[in-house]
């Protein structure tokens, strides 16, 4: 795969919430992301804080 394609299944993980797969699968292709691999963490931690929140406030309810 390509660094866009490797980039477009990270955030396909990070869309089903398998936040965990899509960490694991930016270190596995770390070096292969390249420059996309800045991008690829900066979205799964927005994505993590973003789940976090949405949980808490769930908590409330």
């Amino acid at each position: 795969m390509n660094p866009v394609e490797l980039f477009n299944q990270v955030k396909e993980l990070i869309a089903k919430k398998d936040f965990e797969a899509a960490k694991t699968f930016v270190e596995t292709h770390k070096d292969e992301l390249g420059d996309y691999l800045k991008q690829a963490q900066d979205l799964l931690a927005g994505s993590k804080g973003i789940d976090d929140v949405v949980g808490k406030i769930k908590g409330f309810f």
